[in-house]
Order: structure tokens, then C-alpha cells, then sequence
């Protein structure tokens, strides 16, 4: 009997131990499992760091008016050169500070990626009725990082930059053309006209996102193709009409005025069931005569459309089909000679490869 009751107490005792080691493990995962919450949602709200220069900009004026007038005046490569020079100017600035700081304010050099997102301090300098940004307290290796880019980036340019180089040269190079088309103002663009119903290739996009000005690329919104489309229909680009008509046929309809509704209409050479509704709404309306005129008359044949392949060039493109270079690039928004195998240029209508030259 006594083993028996000694039995069943070890029993109940074991029971209750039992239990206890389930609820305290039933805790202690509970525990775990709200840490690793924790982690994993502190870990998602850190940010991986860009170039983050000190909102707080302290504007200071320096004495030494005539050595910023030096360096406003001078060019890129000669900034470039002076990022080397590191004497003293005054109250701790360096000629190298002062060289950084006119490339980014008279060159477009792109101090964010210089920086490679590391945190800087601004100091807004200002002389006569001009003004830049001195990147003070630069360490050693910092500054060589500066260096560095300036010297072996292709393009250490910002977005801005970019565009100015690709307006102000006449043949592009074909790295200024990828380094403009990997910019983040490029890809919103991109990615709002990639949403539409139409295959549009980043040559035929980058000659529409480059036939206007920088401040409607900078301010470009998916929600108002409207501003970024009507100058660019203005000076001449037949995907921005195209696209007016698919996309804003009723702003183009109402709110147009007769001048670009004539632009547009001459713009339109295809058709398509959408664009002779377009032009007969617009010939049914109460514009001017002359519009009307425009928009009754019978489109022209379609353009003819060319694969280029490998060895292509415009110039044999032209000989082939009997057609001046300078009309191929107009026709196709061509800023330079170079082509790639595998686009598609458009060319005037009723044109034939001439047996003389077509292999």
C-alpha cells in the first residue's frame, strides 16, 4: 500500500512537472516568435543610404570674392584638375572645396554619386549676385572618392547634365545614350508609357523623351501625359501626335488651340479606324475652315518600314531606297549615325529598294 500511495504521488507530481515544462515552452517560443517579429520589422524600415547631405544649409559669405569669380570662369577639366589642389583659401575651405563645388553649380557634376551615400555638410556661399554649395569637412578618403569618380566615370553627370550633352551634340554617343536611358527620370517615363497598349522601343522613346525640355521631363507625371506630349507634338514628333490621339483624344479635341490642332493633324499620316474617327469629329466640329480643310483631306499611303541589319548604315540605307540621309533622320529622330541591328526605321511611303543596290 505504501508503494502504492508513493506511486501515485510520484504520479501526480510528474503530471504537474509535465504541465509546466509544456506551458513554460508554449512561452518561450511565444517569446522567440514576437522577437523575430520585432527583428524582421525593424529591419524593414532601415533605408540603405544615398547621398544625404545636411538639410540644414548655412549661408556664408567669404571675402575672398575674386577667387570664386576664378573658379566660376573655369572648365570642367580644369575643376577637375583643382579637386588635386588642396591649399588653404580661407576659414578651413581648400581650393579642391571650392573646385567641387563649381563643377556641381556651373558643370551638372553629380556630387550624389560621388558621394556614393555617404552624409556630407552644405554650405551655401554666396559672391556678388552668385552663389554655390561647399561641401565642407570633407575627410581624406571622401574626397578621394570625389576624385575617383571625376576621373573615371564616363558620365559623372546628373540627369540634367546628361540632357544638355545629348542637346548640344550632334552625333550622341552611344554611352551618353545608355547613361541617360539609366537615369530614374528616364525610367518613370518609361515605366507610365510602358503601361500602355503599344510596343514602344526604348530608341524610339529616348528620341520622344529627348525632343522636348528638361522641365517636362523633371516634372513628368504619369497622370498628365498632356504636358509632356503637346511640346513635343509642337516640334514635330509623330509618336507624340499618335500618342495625343490614342491617349488625350478629348484634350486634343476641346482644348487645343487651332494652331497645334494644324500641327497635329499634319503629324498624322497613318490609317488607322482611330485616326480617321479622330479627323472626322474634328471636320464635324466648329474650328476654323482651314482645319477642317486639313482634316478631310485623304491621309497619305503608310510609311514603309525597315529591319536594319547587321553592317547597315545610313548611308547605305539611303543608296538602297533612294532616300537622303537627312530625311531618314528626321523621319526616325536620329541625332547621330550610329544604328543597331534590329530596329526598325520608318521611311517615306511608296519607296522601293532599287535593284541597283538591294541585295
Amino acid at each position: 500500500m505504501r508503494y502504492s500511495h508513493l506511486e501515485q504521488v510520484l504520479s501526480k507530481r510528474s503530471r504537474i512537472l509535465i504541465h509546466a515544462l509544456i506551458i513554460s515552452g508554449t512561452l518561450n517560443l511565444a517569446l522567440i516568435a514576437t522577437f523575430v517579429t520585432l527583428v524582421i520589422k525593424e529591419r524593414k524600415r532601415v533605408v540603405v543610404p544615398v547621398a544625404q547631405v545636411s538639410e540644414r544649409v548655412k549661408e556664408v559669405r567669404l571675402k575672398n570674392e575674386e577667387v570664386l569669380q576664378e573658379f566660376a570662369s573655369m572648365t570642367y577639366d580644369t575643376l577637375v584638375r583643382e579637386l588635386y589642389n588642396e591649399t588653404h583659401v580661407e576659414e578651413g575651405q581648400r581650393r579642391c572645396d571650392l573646385a567641387l563645388a563649381a563643377l556641381t553649380r556651373y558643370h551638372d557634376f553629380d556630387v550624389d554619386r560621388a558621394f556614393a551615400g555617404f552624409p556630407v555638410e552644405q554650405r551655401k556661399v554666396v559672391f556678388g549676385e552668385e552663389s554655390m554649395v561647399l561641401f565642407s569637412g570633407m575627410r581624406a578618403e571622401r574626397l578621394e572618392g570625389v576624385r575617383l569618380f571625376a576621373r573615371r566615370e564616363v558620365w559623372p553627370l546628373t540627369p540634367k547634365g546628361l540632357f544638355k550633352q545629348i542637346k548640344n551634340r550632334e552625333g550622341i554617343p552611344e554611352s551618353l545614350r545608355e547613361s541617360f536611358i539609366l537615369t530614374n527620370e528616364f525610367f518613370e517615363i518609361k515605366r507610365a508609357i510602358d503601361r500602355l497598349p503599344y510596343a514602344i522601343s526604348d530608341e524610339t522613346l529616348f528620341n520622344l523623351v529627348t525632343a522636348g525640355d528638361w522641365k517636362s521631363i523633371e516634372t513628368f507625371s504619369s497622370k498628365d501625359l498632356v504636358s509632356f506630349l503637346v511640346p513635343r507634338m509642337e516640334k514635330g514628333s509623330k509618336l507624340a501626335a499618335y500618342l495625343m490621339v490614342l491617349e488625350e483624344r478629348d484634350y486634343a479635341l476641346k482644348s487645343l488651340d487651332d494652331g497645334q490642332m494644324e500641327k497635329l493633324l499634319t503629324l498624322l499620316t497613318e490609317k488607322t479606324p482611330a485616326i480617321e474617327s479622330f479627323l472626322k469629329e474634328v471636320g464635324d466640329g466648329i474650328r476654323a475652315d482651314y482645319v477642317k480643310e486639313l482634316a478631310g483631306k485623304p491621309l497619305e499611303n503608310p510609311p514603309r518600314y525597315y529591319q536594319v541589319q547587321s553592317g547597315d548604315s545610313l548611308w547605305k540605307i539611303s543608296r538602297m531606297f533612294d532616300v537622303k540621309v537627312e530625311i531618314i533622320q528626321e523621319m526616325n529622330g536620329l541625332n547621330s549615325e550610329s544604328l543597331k541591328p534590329g530596329i526598325e526605321l520608318t521611311l517615306p511611303a511608296d519607296t522601293t529598294p532599287s535593284p541597283l543596290h538591294s541585295e
